[in-house]
C-alpha cells in the first residue's frame, strides 16, 4: 500500500475514536480497540471507509492477534465473507456476543438475588 494511502486510512482511523493504539505494518492495520467488543463496527466503518475512498474492488478482513486486532486490505475476492448486504456483521459477533451475554446473565442472577433478598427484608 502507497505512503497515501496508509496516512489515509491511519488518519481516518484515528478520527474515529474507537482506538487507544494504532500502527500499520507491510499494509495491515493493528488497533487496539477502546472497546475490543466493538470490534464488528470497527470492521464495519474501517471497510466502508476503505471501499469508498481508496478501492470501490477491494475488502478487508479482520484477525484477533492477542489483544489487538489486525486489518488486512485486500481484493474483493479474497476477502472473508463476513458481510451482506443486509447487514455488515463480522466473524467475531459470536464470539464478543457470547461473552456479553454471560456478562448480562451473571449480573441479571444478582439482581434477582438482591431483588430477592430485599423482599424478604436481608
Amino acid at each position: 500500500m502507497d505512503t497515501i494511502n496508509t496516512k489515509k486510512i491511519l488518519d481516518f482511523t484515528k478520527l474515529t475514536g474507537l482506538t487507544e493504539r494504532i500502527t500499520m505494518s507491510h499494509g495491515t492495520l493493528y488497533v487496539t480497540l477502546l472497546q475490543p467488543e466493538r470490534c464488528d463496527f470497527f470492521h464495519g466503518i474501517i471497510r466502508t471507509f476503505y471501499k469508498d475512498n481508496i478501492n470501490t474492488d477491494g475488502g478487508v478482513n479482520m484477525y484477533a492477534v492477542g489483544d489487538e486486532f489486525a486489518f488486512d486490505f485486500v481484493p474483493a475476492d479474497r476477502e472473508a465473507p463476513v458481510f451482506t448486504d443486509e447487514e455488515e456483521k463480522g466473524v467475531w459477533s459470536e464470539f464478543a456476543e457470547e461473552g456479553l451475554q454471560d456478562e448480562i446473565d451473571a449480573e441479571a442472577e444478582i439482581q434477582m438475588q438482591l431483588d430477592q433478598d430485599a423482599k424478604e427484608g436481608r
